[in-house]
């Protein structure tokens, strides 16, 4: 099964994020979304925040039945390993092309959820990435891992 994004999330700050049929992701993010706090959230390092139907489904397992968007992620994907993962990686998702910067730290507001979903989300709680080459995105899109940050070479590489 190829990695693909499941639902792209926006929100005009706070969680949860909603789902949206399509967006530009830019330098800046994902059109339509922002960040009430932006000291501690959003910024050209923090543009794009992934989280993965697989994590989800972890917690659901452990009871807490949370929606895709919850956790303030843009970018739901499935298929990709995100614990595999490290800074200056680089994924092609849709038309754009990100570059992992951090792993999200969790913020208490995750709380919101479950009583102590900030305590057990520790060690699983995604990605923040720039954004290397902007473009359009939609769900249902391919998700590539990528060895450098040209589209060009980016699809040569998954030839």
């Amino acid at each position: 099964m190829k990695a693909q994004l499941v639902q792209l999330n926006v929100s005009p700050g706070g969680m949860p994020k909603l789902p949206v049929l399509f967006a530009r992701v830019s330098v800046d993010g994902v059109a339509g979304d922002w960040q009430k706090n932006r000291k501690y959230h959003g910024g050209p390092n923090r543009a794009v925040c992934l989280y993965s139907i697989e994590l989800y489904d972890e917690f659901r397992r452990e009871g807490i039945d949370l929606q895709p968007g919850s956790v303030g992620e843009n970018f739901t994907t499935r298929g990709i390993d995100l614990r595999s993962l490290k800074v200056g990686d680089y994924l092609r998702v849709g038309g754009c092309v990100i570059e992992l910067t951090d792993t999200r730290v969790p913020c208490r507001n995750l709380n919101q959820w479950a009583p102590d979903l900030f305590d057990r989300i520790h060690g699983r709680s995604g990605w923040l990435a720039k954004v290397v080459t902007e473009g359009d995105v939609k769900p249902g899109d391919t998700i590539e891992k990528a060895l450098n940050t040209t589209t060009e070479n980016i699809a040569r590489e998954n030839d």
